[in-house]
């Protein structure tokens, strides 16, 4: 199975649409640009993409990232303009990262205890049903 490309659509998706090649041409680029900002920038761990899914970052990989930047940014000289750019970019992605980790970390908090209360209401009425018999 091959999988096919917008440029391969985007002839009839224009004449169904009504309007011209390029616009639609456009608007895949449009959205595909935006998507790969979203993806890149960090702002959320989750992201979903109409009839692909859901993309989700990986806590252990952002971790490792996250340690491998730390360790870059200890061997950068910061004593030249350039070097000293280099330190304040990397610090501000690890600051990004960090945020998306404490977020993940947050949604895994709430998860966990929503099913603790939810095992032990579930076990609260198992017992009262015992208990009518």
């Amino acid at each position: 199975m091959n999988p096919k490309s917008h440029k391969d659509f985007k002839d009839g998706i224009a004449q169904e649409v009504g309007v011209h090649q390029n616009v639609v041409d456009d608007f895949i680029a449009f959205y595909y640009s935006k998507l790969r900002k979203s993806l890149s920038e960090l702002t959320n761990p989750k992201i979903l993409v109409d009839g692909l899914g859901t993309f989700t970052i990986r806590k252990t990989r952002l971790q490792k990232e996250i340690k491998r930047k730390k360790s870059y940014l200890g061997n950068i000289v910061n004593n030249t303009y350039s070097g000293y750019e280099k330190k304040l970019i990397i610090e501000d992605r690890i600051e990004e990262m960090e945020s998306v980790l404490n977020t993940l970390e947050e949604q895994e908090k709430r998860k966990k205890e929503f099913k603790e209360k939810k095992n032990a209401i579930s076990k609260k009425n198992m017992g009262k049903q015992k208990g009518d018999l």
